[in-house]
């Protein structure tokens, strides 16, 4: 659980390390900054600064799912008044994501590039498992530390995530396309609330859920927990209004009846309800009823951490080695069963390259891609040994990948991709790119005996290209590496992505 900083605490700038996290929903933004503490129970993280800003960039979609240039002029104001506080902070401390509204708008790529320069930093579009992993780790770090069963259930701006797992381990995770900003335009968009439409929307959700009870039903789950905005907002309302401390049917039913009096949006006079929550609070309202039968459930905790305490969660992970990724990858060494040990040896070849290639510009997590793609490059073997890097590319694609946001796994599987057969695929790269291809495919022809001997070799950049440089005796006697090499280096000279190149034997 975050801890509010106490008012006397003023720790010395040399010895304060903060994180912060930025959370882009389809209704509103978040920012967290959080200094780490150290204690005898481990690393803590203890509340500096939240700033949330209503946005509803997810009303900015039209009908061809297009963000509108009102909503993204809301989206960047915003975020530039982030940026300003995030100055002067390193990148490796900020993380921010996006969510639904991201993930399903046509014109995301233009109007990404400006948020991430709006904001100053990086924003990655995760994937609705990937919210869901993030949203678990942050309500269950602020839950008791036991191996109980829980459910949750995060209702969002354009999606709901609903997580089952034992303790802090997530057993099954599912995004589902129904949030309180999409749903109210679908059923609500006019401000009137009838019975009529609270009864299709609560059916529409329920006929999404429906298709994901009896997976969830067999892990099974002792409590259930709701965090989030519309969690938040009938838990209060169920305390200002009715009294109660926790989300039930009969306190679901009582809040239908409180806003179908009111008969309009403009006229919700309830307790607990702040303003800037109305517009979107029937629909909000109407997933917790459909989720409340679908998975006949009783009562409701509210929990106030979830996706951008898990980000904060997550990001402290990888700083202290313990990186999601790291595991995910070694877990699809283990499912495919591949030969890690050669794996390991060709990212070790592969990573030694790039830092000849780049000596001023190995990137600490390019190098940390380099090795993941060396270790999982075989997994299209799974399928059939013929065309595996497109089988591979398949896989890693597609595959649910906890830790990796869209664009890292896109990465991933393009240098899966990528290491081997011609370079025409390729076509449309990221620049940064083709250095970490151009280094897995040599260290891949190096450590095709999977012996682990050292090649006398040397990549060496020079203007306008680079030259590969091979110990002309031990060429002599291994012929078919010499080949290979000579062979890979006139495929890169044809596709000139790369600048000149050369081969030199010395």
């Amino acid at each position: 659980m975050l801890q509010s900083a106490e008012p006397d605490a003023k720790p010395s700038v040399a010895a304060r390390r903060q994180l912060a996290s930025v959370d882009l929903g389809s209704n509103s933004f978040r920012l967290l900054v959080v200094d780490v503490e150290a204690s005898s129970a481990g690393e803590q993280l203890r509340l500096v600064d939240q700033i949330k800003e209503v946005v509803r960039l997810g009303a900015g979609l039209d009908q061809q799912q297009m963000l509108s240039l009102p909503a993204q002029k809301r989206a960047l104001q915003t975020l530039a008044r982030f940026g300003e506080r995030l100055r002067g902070f390193d990148r490796d401390s900020v993380r921010a994501v996006a969510t639904n509204t991201f993930r399903v708008a046509r014109n995301r790529e233009s109007f990404l590039r400006k948020a991430s320069r709006a904001l100053g930093y990086p924003i990655e579009v995760i994937a609705g498992r990937e919210e869901a992993r993030l949203i678990y780790l942050g309500a269950t770090r602020s839950l008791p530390l036991d191996n109980r069963a829980r459910l949750i259930v995060d209702i969002g701006g354009g999606s709901t995530e609903c997580i089952v797992g034992v303790g802090q381990e997530p057993k099954r995770r599912e995004s589902l396309q129904m949030g309180c900003v999409s749903l109210t335009r679908d059923y609500f968009a006019d401000g009137r609330i009838t019975r009529q439409a609270m009864r299709e929307a609560r059916l529409h959700c329920r006929e999404l859920l429906a298709a994901q009870v009896r997976a969830f039903r067999r892990i099974g789950w002792d409590e259930v927990v709701g965090t989030s905005g519309t969690a938040k907002a009938l838990w209060q309302v169920g305390q200002a209004e009715l009294g109660v401390d926790e989300i039930t049917p009969e306190s679901l039913a009582r809040t239908e009846e409180l806003v179908l009096s009111a008969g309009a949006v403009s006229a919700l006079r309830i307790r607990g309800l702040k303003p800037e929550r109305e517009p979107v609070f029937c629909a909000g309202l109407a997933i917790m009823q459909a989720v409340v039968e679908e998975f006949q459930i009783e009562r409701i905790a509210y929990c106030d951490s979830a996706l951008r305490e898990g980000i904060l969660y997550d990001l402290l992970g990888r700083a202290a080695g313990s990186d999601r990724r790291e595991i995910t990858v070694s877990n699809l060494v283990e499912r495919y069963r591949l030969d890690d040990a050669h794996g390991r040896q060709v990212a070790a070849v592969a990573r030694e390259l790039l830092a000849q290639l780049l000596p001023q510009e190995a990137d600490p997590q390019a190098l940390q891609l380099l090795e993941w793609a060396a270790r999982i490059r075989e997994i299209g073997s799974f399928i059939a040994h013929g065309d595996a890097h497109k089988h591979g590319h398949y896989i890693i694609a597609n595959a649910d990948l906890p830790g990796f946001s869209g664009v890292e796994q896109h990465r991933l599987a393009m240098l899966v991709l990528g290491q081997s057969g011609g370079l025409g695929k390729l076509r449309g790269a990221d620049p940064g790119l083709w250095p970490l291809v151009l280094c897995l495919r040599l260290a891949v022809i190096l450590q095709r005996r999977r012996d682990g001997r050292v090649t006398p070799i040397r990549l060496r950049p020079r203007s306008g290209g680079w030259t590969l440089e091979l110990d002309r005796k031990w060429a002599a006697v291994h012929p078919l590496t010499d080949q290979s090499l000579a062979r890979e280096v006139a495929l890169w000279r044809e596709s000139a992505v790369v600048g000149d190149v050369d081969y030199r034997l010395v």
